[in-house]
Order: structure tokens, then C-alpha cells, then sequence
């Protein structure tokens, strides 16, 4: 069955390890650098017309026509300067999660029948990985929740505590209120975060989160996987930075396999680097058969840039 073929009926989990740990640390811990991505079922047809849909869509039609405003418009520039702020203000982990829309999964157990429920009767989340890249990552997805689910319950509260200290803003004629807007924002990208991240530790904690192991995720790790740093050579730029671009790294060095067994799970790198390319992201999309108009690919590149900058900020 295909990755996308059982992601039809059901959720699941595509776990994809970005870079190898740092040395001595196990790739159970949080700090491991692992993108998850959340297939779900489509929506029913008559959740268009929610009054939740209708707003986060107006709030998007909204944001994407300042977008298509003209070069050097107030709208465009802030646009721009939006998706910046995006890029440093919002951790690929928090985007992961608050991108999984939990009504379109399973419905949790009540807490005090989960035993009662026959085996049958259970629904599975397949957690799907590169086993040449990373041993099963239950343990890491256990570790991140545990430490997300508290951060984003307090980013939430404070956002939405904030939010309202702008409003005298509100009083400036002809100027929108864009600290609101991002106090908004903020809270909401927290809180949906935080509603994802506690229902994954439900979920775990009943055991029906279960790894499975993907031959065709492996087949684009090992086709576009980066050459490993040489543990002897002094700190240089991760591969795929603009500094490794300028020193002309070579296509074909950037392209060259990792040896078996050299993936994310090996603790005795001398430095953390990344085990994948961008080349690799229109590969997993096609393997994952990602849908037209999906964010997949934006999310993944986010979440490689921002890997690579927390790799060069350790390596310093």
C-alpha cells in the first residue's frame, strides 16, 4: 500500500529526521531536529460553511491579496515583511502542529474505558519513517509533545492576554492595526498548536500511535542525502547554506549517498548535519503524493532552513 493510498482513510504521522543528532545525544530527545507532517481525510463537504472556515479563510484571501499587491506598495512591503517575521517568530514544530486539524482524526477514548476497548475496536495512527535514517521516533514524538504541550498552553494565554493592550491602535485613523493582528495571530497559532500537541499525547498514552517503516521514504533519503562534514576538518558551513554555496560545493558532492547505518540515530558524529537537501522536497512530495495547492513544500523547505541555522548557531 502506498503512503498516500492508507493516508486516504485514515491519519497518519510522516516523521522526516532533518538532521543527525549532536554528539552523545539520543534521538529520542526533543532538541532532535524531526519535521512531522499530518495527513488527514478531507473535510465534509458542509465544513465550507463553518463560521471557524469562513474567517481563517477571509484571514488568508486577506493576507494573499496583500501579496499580489504592486512592487513597493505599503501592502506588499508588508506582506513581505510579514512572511519574514513569519520565518523567524514561528519554529517549524509549532507550524507542524498547528497545521493538524484534529476533528478530521480519530476520537480519543475516554480516559477511564481505554482498557475496556478491545484491540479491534482501536484506532491506529501509523507513525511513518525512514528506518536508514532514524530508529523508530515514538520516543522523540513522546519527548517534543511533552515539551510543546506546556509551551504552546502558555503562548496562547499570553497572546491573548497582550492582544487587547493594542487596541487604542485602533484609534489612529487609516492605519490597520497590525500589532492586534499579529497578538491575534499569535494566540491562535498557539492555541491550535497546543489542541494538536494534547491530543498526539492522548494518543500516545493509549499506545495507538505505532511506527511503521517506509521503503519509499527511504529510497529519497538515500537519493538526496548530503556528504557528511569530515569530523577532522575545522567548522564550515552546513551544506545547502549560502556560504557552502559560495565555496561552490559541488552538485555532485551534495547529491553523494550516506553510507547505511550513517543516519540520524548515529550518535558518534563529530557534528550534527542535515540528511536532506532541498532537491529532496519535490521528491517527497511525489513519494507522499502530496495534493496540488498543499503547503507541504514551503513547510519543509522552512523547516531545513531553520535546521540549518540552529546547526550553525551550536557549531559556532
Amino acid at each position: 500500500m502506498s503512503l498516500a493510498a492508507g493516508a486516504k482513510r485514515s491519519v497518519r504521522i510522516i516523521a522526516l529526521p532533518l538532521a543527525t543528532p549532536a554528539p552523545g545525544a539520543a534521538h529520542t530527545s526533543s532538541e532532535h531536529l524531526t519535521y512531522y507532517h499530518f495527513v488527514t481525510p478531507p473535510p465534509p463537504a458542509n465544513r465550507a460553511n463553518s463560521l471557524t472556515n469562513r474567517i481563517t479563510t477571509k484571514a488568508a484571501e486577506l493576507w494573499a491579496g496583500f501579496g499580489n499587491a504592486p512592487e513597493g506598495h505599503w501592502k506588499r512591503r508588508t506582506f513581505l515583511y510579514g512572511e519574514r517575521l513569519i520565518d523567524r517568530a514561528l519554529d517549524f514544530e509549532e507550524l507542524a502542529l498547528k497545521s493538524f486539524d484534529t476533528s478530521l482524526g480519530p476520537k480519543l477514548l475516554p480516559l477511564n474505558r481505554t482498557e475496556k476497548i478491545k484491540p479491534a475496536q482501536r484506532t491506529l495512527i501509523p507513525l511513518v519513517y525512514p528506518p536508514s535514517a532514524c530508529a523508530s521516533p515514538l520516543p522523540h514524538l513522546r519527548a517534543l509533545l511533552a515539551k510543546r504541550t506546556p509551551r504552546h498552553r502558555k503562548g496562547a494565554l499570553v497572546w491573548a492576554a497582550v492582544a487587547p493592550l493594542t487596541t487604542p491602535i485602533m484609534l489612529i485613523p487609516l492605519v490597520p492595526n497590525f500589532p492586534f493582528f499579529f497578538c491575534a495571530w499569535r494566540a491562535w497559532s498557539h492555541y491550535q498548536a497546543f489542541k494538536a500537541s494534547q491530543y498526539l499525547e492522548r494518543f500516545l498514552a493509549q499506545g495507538d500511535i505505532r511506527p511503521e517503516e517506509s521503503a519509499a521514504l527511504d529510497a529519497v533519503y538515500a537519493a538526496h542525502a548530503p556528504a557528511p562534514p569530515d569530523p577532522e576538518a575545522p567548522a564550515t558551513p552546513h551544506t545547502g547554506s549560502p556560504e557552502a554555496r559560495d565555496e561552490k560545493v559541488s552538485a555532485e558532492a551534495s547529491e553523494t549517498p550516506l553510507p547505511p547505518g550513517a543516519g540520524a540515530c548515529e550518535t558518534g558524529a563529530a557534528r550534527p548535519h542535515l540528511l536532506l537537501t532541498r532537491a529532496a522536497v519535490p521528491a517527497l512530495e511525489r513519494a507522499l503524493e502530496i495534493p496540488p495547492g498543499s503547503s507541504f513544500a514551503a513547510d519543509v523547505y522552512r523547516a531545513l532552513e531553520q535546521a540549518r541555522l540552529r546547526l550553525d548557531a551550536k557549531g559556532r
